[in-house]
């Protein structure tokens, strides 16, 4: 008898699990757009403070041009996937890719085996993919020809 139920305490726990867990979902995703949301918003306020410390101290501030520049640099991401597709469209082989977006083929392959948003380090290939991303066939192989 005691082990009906202790099994029957173990499917009870696992059932309320389940629904608690299906029941925070949506809270969750919230939370996710909040928390991106506020990390933006932080983002922002260190910009204005510097920018305000600069005009406090009788320099110009960062250059409009630069601030944007960097801003989209911050917000561009590309995903394994779309790494990959990028590539294919352009009929590019991942050592072809690697060179015109100078890294190296492993990291190509990483980047295409990743899962979500690529691990991006240095700024300078942010841009390179971003003008990638605007190119061609044509175009590709011509700026892959000027790198040789």
């Amino acid at each position: 008898m005691s082990n009906v139920m202790t099994e029957l305490k173990a499917e009870i726990s696992r059932l309320a699990r389940k629904e608690v867990k299906k029941a925070l979902a949506p809270v969750q995703r919230i939370n996710a757009a909040h928390r991106g949301l506020i990390a933006d918003l932080r983002r922002q306020i260190e910009a204005l403070q510097k920018e305000t410390k600069a005009l406090g101290q009788g320099r110009s501030a960062v250059p409009a041009a630069a601030a944007e520049d960097a801003e989209q640099n911050s917000r561009f991401w590309i995903t394994g996937k779309g790494v990959r597709s990028l590539r294919k469209r352009l009929g590019l082989t991942q050592a072809e890719f690697g060179r015109l977006a100078d890294v190296s083929v492993p990291t190509v392959v990483h980047w295409e085996s990743a899962k979500g948003a690529v691990p991006v380090r240095r700024k300078e290939t942010i841009v390179r993919l971003r003008d990638i991303r605007a190119l061609n066939k044509r175009s590709a192989a011509a700026a892959l020809e000027n790198r040789r």
